[in-house]
């Protein structure tokens, strides 16, 4: 019986191996709310900082929304359409900041 609960609980790891592994941050993403820290920024902001496009910025900043470590504030261009703030929830400030 114990083998058979072993296998099972293998193949139910491997089935999940996706959704486990996204629960967890990556160093780049710590690193990243890290320097986010208490301020807001934008994918434009992110991609001066970072030397990278700002789909790329945007793409980084959403998985991590996604996954619930940032707000999303849509505050608008000054000649229309959509612009986003992003800043870490409370729970990872505290959690980056110490």
């Amino acid at each position: 019986m114990k083998v058979l609960h072993h296998i099972i609980r293998q193949q139910v790891l491997r089935q999940n191996v996706d959704s486990i592994r996204a629960l967890f941050l990556t160093d780049s993403q710590m690193q990243l709310l890290k320097g986010i820290g208490s301020r807001d920024v934008t994918s434009r902001v992110l991609a001066s900082e970072l030397g990278i496009s700002m789909q790329n910025a945007y793409a980084k900043l959403e998985q991590l929304r996604r996954g619930g470590y940032l707000t999303r504030e849509n505050v608008g261009k000054p000649n229309g359409g959509s612009m986003y703030r992003y800043g870490v929830t409370r729970v990872v400030s505290n959690l980056v900041n110490s």
